[in-house]
């Protein structure tokens, strides 16, 4: 029996309540009048407080102008969006001089599908130059 495990005594605290208890806020009293009476509200401070609101500066940036020699070629320029320094991603589209090899192979006689050979060369296509970042158009190279 000596050899039982003692048990570690956990010291037990009491807290008393308080002796004051919540009272309930009582109705405003009658007065000498008939009306209500309530109490005065808490005094007003003087004091003036002055709030100095400190001027914000918006320093606009200035617009950047894409300036550069737009080809059917990626371009090394600024975006104008996203503001970094970039080499454009070109993706080409079909133009008025795809449209118009297009009709005019068809007049003179290539009917055999050699008139739709205009549509499917970049070289007569038009280009589009796209920010690769942010995929911002930036220019469309028209080749008429």
């Amino acid at each position: 029996m000596s050899a039982e495990k003692q048990r570690p005594q956990v010291p037990m605290v009491m807290y008393e309540p308080h002796p004051e208890r919540y009272r309930e806020p009582s109705a405003p009293e009658l007065g000498q009048d008939g009306g209500y009476e309530y109490p005065s509200p808490p005094p007003y401070s003087y004091r003036e407080t002055t709030i100095v609101e400190e001027p914000v500066y918006l320093v606009p940036q200035p617009p950047i102008i894409v300036a550069g020699i737009f080809s059917s070629k990626p371009t090394s320029t600024i975006c104008p969006s996203c503001r970094q320094h970039i080499t454009t991603q070109v993706t080409y589209r079909l133009g008025k001089l795809s449209y118009l090899l297009c009709t005019s192979l068809c007049m003179v006689g290539c009917c055999f599908g050699c008139c739709f050979v205009p549509l499917f060369i970049k070289i007569f296509k038009d280009a589009d130059h796209y920010c690769p970042y942010c995929q911002f158009h930036i220019y469309r190279y028209k080749r008429l």
